[in-house]
C-alpha cells in the first residue's frame, strides 16, 4: 500500500513538473510547426484570412527560385568559414590563454565580452564602424582600406558580415575550447612530455586527437551561430547591396512579411526545417560514433 501511495505520488510531481511546460511546447512550438506545414501548401498571403489550397505549387515554386538559391548559398559559405575561422580561431586563441601568463583572466574576460551584446546591438556599431566612421578616415589619413565599401561591395559583403560575427563570437569558441582543454587526462599528456613530445608535435599528435569531442560541439555551434545571423544582418546590412548579403533567414522573412507571400515562406521554412534536421541527425551520429 506504501508503495503504491509512493508511485501515485511520484507520478503527480512529475506531471506537475512536466505538465506546464509540455503545454507551452505543445502552443509555442508543436502547434505553429504544424500550421506553417499547413500554410505552405495554400496561397495565404498573410493579411486575407481567406486562404486556396494551391498543393505543392510553393514547393515547385522555391526550387525555380533563383533568390532562394542565391539566399542558401550565401548561408553555406557563412557556415563554411565560421566553422573553419571560429574553430581554428576559437583554439588558438584557448591555447594561448591556457598558458600561465600574466592578466590571462582579463584577457578571456575581453575576449568574451562582445558575446554578451546582442545581435543587434553588434549590427549597428559595426554598421557605424565599418561605414560612416571608416569614410570620415579616409580623407585624414589617405589609406585605401578606409575607401573600400566594405558593406556596400557585394564581393566583400559576405566577408564582413562573418568578421563581425566572429568578432561578436570568437569568446564563446575560446571559452570552450578552454574548458575543453582544462578538462583533457593528465596522463596522455605526462607521457607525451616523457617521451619529448613538446611544442606543435603535442599540440598536433596529443591534444588535437584529445579534443576531437569538443571540436565536434563547436562546430554544430558555429553552423547553430551561421544561421542565427537574421538580427545581425537585419541590422547590419539588411540583405544589401541588393540580395548579396540574404541570407535563408532573412528571404524568408522577407516574403512572408514584405511581399506578403506567407504560403510561400511558410514552405521555404519547411524546406530549411528539414535541412537542419538532416544536419542535426549527421552530428548527432557523428558524435555517437566519435564516442563509440
Amino acid at each position: 500500500m506504501k508503495n503504491k501511495k509512493k508511485r501515485v505520488r511520484e507520478i503527480t510531481d512529475y506531471i506537475k513538473f512536466v505538465f506546464p511546460m509540455l503545454v507551452l511546447y505543445i502552443l509555442f512550438f508543436i502547434f505553429p510547426l504544424f500550421q506553417t506545414i499547413g500554410y505552405s501548401f495554400t496561397d495565404y498571403n498573410g493579411i486575407n484570412p481567406r486562404k486556396e489550397f494551391t498543393g505543392l505549387t510553393n514547393y515547385v515554386d522555391v526550387f525555380q527560385d533563383k533568390w532562394f538559391y542565391n539566399s542558401m548559398l550565401f548561408t553555406g559559405k557563412s557556415v563554411i568559414l565560421m566553422i573553419l575561422l571560429a574553430n581554428v580561431l576559437g583554439f588558438l586563441l584557448a591555447l594561448a590563454l591556457n598558458t600561465k601568463i600574466k592578466s590571462r583572466n582579463i584577457l578571456r574576460a575581453i575576449v568574451f565580452c562582445p558575446f554578451v551584446f546582442n545581435n543587434v546591438t553588434v549590427g549597428f556599431i559595426w554598421q557605424f564602424l565599418l561605414g560612416r566612421f571608416m569614410t570620415d578616415l579616409y580623407p585624414l589619413t589617405g589609406w585605401k582600406v578606409f575607401n573600400i565599401g566594405w558593406l556596400s561591395d557585394s564581393s566583400l559583403v559576405l566577408y564582413s558580415v562573418v568578421f563581425v560575427k566572429l568578432w561578436q563570437s570568437i569568446g564563446y569558441f575560446m571559452v570552450i575550447y578552454l574548458a575543453g582543454l582544462q578538462l583533457l587526462p593528465q596522463d596522455p599528456l605526462e607521457a607525451a612530455v616523457l617521451d619529448g613530445c613538446t611544442g606543435i608535435k603535442m599540440i598536433r599528435y596529443i591534444t588535437i586527437p584529445l579534443m576531437k569531442p569538443t571540436a565536434f560541439v563547436c562546430i554544430f555551434l558555429a553552423i547553430t551561430e551561421s544561421l542565427n545571423m537574421f538580427p545581425l544582418i537585419m541590422s547590419l546590412t539588411n540583405g544589401g547591396p541588393g540580395h548579396a548579403s540574404e541570407n535563408i533567414s532573412l528571404y524568408i522573412y522577407n516574403e512572408a512579411f514584405k511581399s506578403h507571400r506567407m504560403g510561400y515562406a511558410s514552405a521555404l521554412a519547411v524546406i530549411l526545417t528539414i535541412i537542419m534536421t538532416i544536419i542535426a541527425g549527421l552530428q548527432m551520429k557523428l558524435t555517437r560514433e566519435d564516442a563509440g
